[in-house]
């Protein structure tokens, strides 16, 4: 593989992965607070509290030795 910056040819391949992690804001903990005092429903309440939202993706990444020119590979 060459690389399209310097024309290489020290390159390395490398696995990325990028995770994502959404958590809900202070008016969704604050309904749900609402929502468990009012319902008396904490038994269910509680996980779906706690719970947060994870996404990961793993791509393959070239990475040039003499310039550091990263490209993605498919």
């Amino acid at each position: 593989m060459i690389c399209p910056k310097c024309g290489s040819e020290h390159v390395n391949i490398q696995a990325v992965t990028e995770v994502k992690t959404k958590r809900r804001g202070c008016f969704r903990w604050a309904l749900w607070i609402l929502l468990a005092l009012c319902t008396c429903g904490l038994i269910l309440i509680i996980p779906a509290i706690t719970n947060s939202r994870t996404k990961s993706k793993t791509h393959s990444e070239a990475v040039c030795q003499n310039c550091g020119y990263r490209w993605r590979v498919n």
